[in-house]
């Protein structure tokens, strides 16, 4: 199944958890992001039982630091 992560588009297995693809794309650090599935935002703590849909749309942002 096809899924867009930031405008990009990746194939998944059926039943994928939302946790599998964000460790197939090998982010470096989980703290600080915020993931959304079609404009929902997903608590960490739900990752793992969140189950992706073909044509899902993920976003994931990073909080940025700054003053």
């Amino acid at each position: 199944m096809t899924i867009t992560i930031n405008n990009q588009p990746y194939n998944f297995s059926e039943n994928s958890s939302l946790e599998n693809a964000i460790n197939i794309l090998s982010l470096d650090e989980t703290k600080g992001i915020a993931v959304a599935i079609n404009e929902a935002i997903i608590p960490k703590n739900k990752w793992s039982e969140t189950i992706l849909q073909h044509e899902d749309k993920i976003i994931i942002i990073g909080a940025v630091a700054g003053g």
